[in-house]
């Protein structure tokens, strides 16, 4: 199941394309894995979670007019969600939203000057 969230970042693309890799860079290399880059559009991530979970994450880049639309797109995957979502009848997935939220708020924080996250980091079931 895809679990989407939406931003409205008020910079140009090539500003929150910045923060945005800056912050996937400081990552340890063996987390994640680039499956696809459109500087200032589009970045698609493989994602390995602490619990085993596994992720495909994009961030699409929509310029406005007067802001950025910042869309987060996360599909977990494997059979250990498949068992998370059965016990919890599909509840799990609101720990993803809450990760999207607080990724896509310290991302916002970060470009729009105050560079102090928003929120901590959501646990991922």
């Amino acid at each position: 199941m895809a679990v989407e969230k939406a931003f409205a970042i008020n910079a140009e693309p090539p500003k929150i394309w910045d923060a945005l890799t800056r912050e996937i860079n400081l990552a340890e290399e063996d987390v994640y894995e680039v499956e696809e880059s459109i500087i200032n559009e589009y970045l698609a991530l493989r994602v390995k979670f602490q619990d085993g979970i596994e992720a495909h994450i994009s961030y699409r880049l929509i310029p406005r007019d007067d802001h950025t639309e910042v869309v987060a797109t996360m599909h977990p995957e494997g059979l250990r969600y498949a068992v998370f979502q059965m016990i919890t009848f599909g509840r799990s997935d609101i720990n993803y939203e809450m990760g999207l939220v607080v990724g896509l708020a310290n991302l916002k924080a970060a470009v729009e000057g105050n560079g102090e996250p928003l929120l901590e980091d959501a646990p991922a079931d």
